[in-house]
C-alpha cells in the first residue's frame, strides 16, 4: 500500500473526526496527535460538553471565564530536559484565553443561547490547538505534550474589578514617573516602569484569574497515591472501628464527626472517598475531576454548610488509615516527604485541568456524572 499524503488542511479534518468519533481508538488517536504537526489538547468533546452544560454557569454581563495553555516542566526528567534544552527560562504560562458573552446589541436578547454555547466554548478553546513550533525550547525543540495542560479557573473573574485594578496600577505607575522626572531623574531612570505599559495585556489576563465574579464552586485538590485511585478491597470490618475512634479522639476537641455506617457499602478507597462526599454535601453537589495525581473535587457552594477543612480531615484519616491497617506504603517523593494532601483550593478564582483535554498527554475525565442523570 503507498503511503497517504496530507496536507496540513487535510490532517487537521483527520484529527478533528477522530476527536469527534464516539468511540475512537485510543492508540490511533494517540498516533495522530503524535505525529500532527499541531498540538491537539481537545481529548473528548463529550466529556468537554458534560462539563459545560453541568458545571460551567452562564456568566453575567461583567463575568468571563478563563483558560490558560500551561508547560510543567516538572513532568520532564533532568535528562529529559537537558536533552530538548528545556530551561526555566522557557514560561511555564504559554497561553490564555477568555470565555465570555457575545456582543448583546439589543438588550431584549441578552437570554438569546447564540450569545453563551458549547460550540463558541470550543472554538475559543481551540486556539490553543497550535502549531508545535510556536512555544519551542532553548534548543528550538517543540515543548513536549508530556507536559502540556489546560488549567480552566471554575468560577468567572469579575471584568469591571479586573478594569478597576488595572486602572489602579495604571495610575500608580505614570504617577511615579512623573514624580521621578520632577526630581531630575532621566527617562532612562524610568525605564522598569515605562516597561509596565509593555506588559499591559499580561497584566489583564493576571488579574483576570484573581478578581472573583460569581462563586459557583468551592475546590478541593487531592494528591493521592496511585493505590489510592485503584479498586483494592477495602477492609470495612476495621475502618468502622477506626473511624469511632476518630469520632471520639474529634468530640473531644468539640470537632464534626461522621456516621460510621456511611462506609458500610464502600468497596475501595474512592468508594469511601465518595461516602464522605454524600454524607457532607449530598449527591449531586459534587464533581469528582480525575487526574493525574489524584482528584479535584468540586463542591456546589450553596451545598457547605460547615467548615470545608473538616472534609479535607476526613479524607486523610481514610489515608493514614490504609497506611495504618492495609500495608498500604506511604506517598513520599524522592526526597522522603509525604507528597499525600487534601487541601481546599483558596486561591483567587480555582484552576482545575479541564475535562475533555488532555493533561500530560492524558484525558481528564469526571468520574461520577451518574449522580447528575
Amino acid at each position: 500500500m503507498e503511503n497517504i499524503k496530507l496536507d496540513l488542511t487535510d490532517f487537521e479534518k483527520v484529527v478533528d473526526e477522530l476527536m469527534e468519533t464516539k468511540k475512537p481508538n485510543p492508540e490511533l488517536k494517540k498516533l495522530m496527535r503524535e505525529s500532527s504537526p499541531m498540538y491537539q489538547m481537545i481529548a473528548d468533546y463529550d466529556e468537554l460538553k458534560w462539563f459545560f452544560d453541568h458545571v460551567i454557569q452562564r456568566p453575567q454581563v461583567n463575568e468571563s471565564y478563563s483558560a490558560v495553555f500551561v508547560s510543567r516542566h516538572k513532568k520532564l526528567t533532568d535528562e529529559e530536559a537537558k536533552q530538548i534544552g528545556l530551561t526555566r527560562k522557557e514560561g511555564e504560562f504559554l497561553s490564555t484565553v477568555t470565555f465570555k458573552l457575545r456582543a448583546i446589541k439589543d438588550a431584549s436578547r441578552k437570554d438569546d443561547p447564540e450569545i453563551w454555547n458549547f460550540d463558541n466554548f470550543v472554538k475559543t478553546l481551540r486556539r490553543f490547538n497550535v502549531d508545535k513550533y510556536a512555544y519551542t525550547t532553548a534548543l528550538g525543540e517543540p515543548i513536549p505534550s508530556k507536559t502540556l495542560a489546560v488549567i480552566f479557573y471554575v468560577n468567572p473573574g469579575d471584568d469591571m474589578k479586573v478594569c478597576r485594578s488595572f486602572v489602579d496600577e495604571y495610575n500608580t505607575v505614570t504617577e511615579a514617573i512623573s514624580k521621578a522626572m520632577l526630581n531630575g531623574k532621566e527617562v532612562s531612570d524610568n525605564y522598569q516602569s515605562f516597561q509596565w505599559f509593555g506588559k499591559a495585556e499580561s497584566t489583564i489576563k493576571h488579574l483576570k484569574a484573581n478578581q472573583k465574579g460569581s462563586r459557583y464552586w468551592l475546590d478541593f485538590d487531592c494528591d493521592v497515591p496511585s493505590w489510592f485511585k485503584a479498586d483494592l478491597i477495602l477492609d470495612k470490618s476495621h475502618l468502622i472501628p477506626y473511624f469511632e475512634e476518630v469520632n471520639k479522639e474529634r468530640k473531644a476537641k468539640k470537632k464534626s464527626t461522621v456516621d460510621t455506617s456511611i462506609f458500610e457499602n464502600s468497596l475501595d478507597y474512592y468508594d469511601a472517598l465518595t461516602a464522605l462526599l454524600n454524607y457532607i454535601y449530598g449527591k449531586g453537589n459534587y464533581v469528582v475531576v480525575d487526574t493525574s495525581g489524584g482528584y479535584h473535587i468540586l463542591v456546589r457552594t450553596s451545598a457547605i454548610k460547615a467548615n470545608p477543612h473538616d472534609f479535607c480531615e476526613f479524607v486523610s484519616y481514610i489515608y493514614k488509615f490504609a497506611i495504618e491497617y492495609c500495608g498500604e506504603p506511604e506517598y513520599l517523593d524522592e526526597n522522603g516527604v509525604c507528597k499525600f494532601e487534601c487541601i481546599v483550593n483558596d486561591s483567587q478564582i480555582p484552576g482545575l485541568p479541564l475535562p475533555g483535554t488532555y493533561q500530560y498527554d492524558r484525558p481528564v475525565t469526571v468520574l461520577n456524572k451518574e449522580d447528575f442523570e
